[in-house]
This record gives C-alpha cells, sequence and structure tokens, in this order.
C-alpha cells in the first residue's frame, strides 16, 4: 500500500481536510485553508499554469478531520514496481492522484522525482 517512506525530518503540516483522503491523495490548500484533491484544473496563485500542489497525505483520513500533508523532501513508497528511476511526476487530471505527463501548461513544475521503482521524493509541497 501506498504510505510516507521517510518524513526526511519534515514536519507535515495540518489542515481541515473537505474529502475522504486516503493515503498519497496529492492535494492543495485552499483559500479557506482547507486540503483540497489537487487536479490540472486548479491553478497555483501567482504562478499562472503550475498546478496548486500542497504534498501527500501519508494515510487515510475522514472528510472533516484534521489531516497532516508533506511536501517538499518527503519519500513516499508510492507503488508496489515499475516506476522509472529519475523520471519526474507532475500534478494530474485525476483529481488526487499525480502522473509521469505534464498536463500543465509548459511552465508547470513537477511535484516528484522517482527514486526507485518504488519510491518517489516530493520537490514541492509545504
Amino acid at each position: 500500500d501506498a504510505r510516507l517512506a521517510d518524513a526526511m525530518n519534515q514536519t507535515p503540516q495540518s489542515r481541515l481536510i473537505g474529502f475522504e483522503g486516503a493515503a498519497c491523495d496529492a492535494v492543495y490548500i485552499d483559500s479557506g485553508n482547507v486540503l483540497r484533491k489537487a487536479v490540472s484544473t486548479v491553478g497555483f496563485t501567482g504562478a499562472t499554469g503550475t498546478i496548486a500542489f500542497a504534498g501527500l497525505l501519508p494515510r487515510a483520513y475522514p472528510s472533516g478531520t484534521v489531516a497532516e500533508v508533506y511536501g517538499d523532501g518527503a519519500e513516499f513508497f508510492y507503488a508496489d514496481s515499475g516506476l522509472v528511476n529519475n523520471s519526474y511526476l507532475w500534478g494530474s487530471a485525476t483529481a488526487g492522484k499525480i502522473g509521469d505527463a505534464r498536463v500543465g501548461t509548459a511552465a508547470d513544475e513537477p511535484v516528484a522525482m522517482v527514486v526507485s521503482a518504488t519510491n518517489i521524493v516530493l520537490l514541492r509541497g509545504v
């Protein structure tokens, strides 16, 4: 199962979550300071074309509770196998997911880098 592998000495941010969150869901923080599923249609203020991204959830959380989110530097076990080492991952057109294709504009920055066949390290976020 997808999960936080190593926090890399990162302190998570805690926010109210506005949906039923699963481990490794990609999230952003909305204008009301609530965690929402990150998706390519939501841009980061001040960086047109860059998908809003705060990080990944380390575990499942019920909607309406306080959830933790880890960002830049945290390592996650993301897949049982098959990830391509040294490749980048971006925000996705599927809410809450990240993928290997840039779906934003050319200005969009990757959110993670693959570091093994199973693990990723976040490059952006809280």
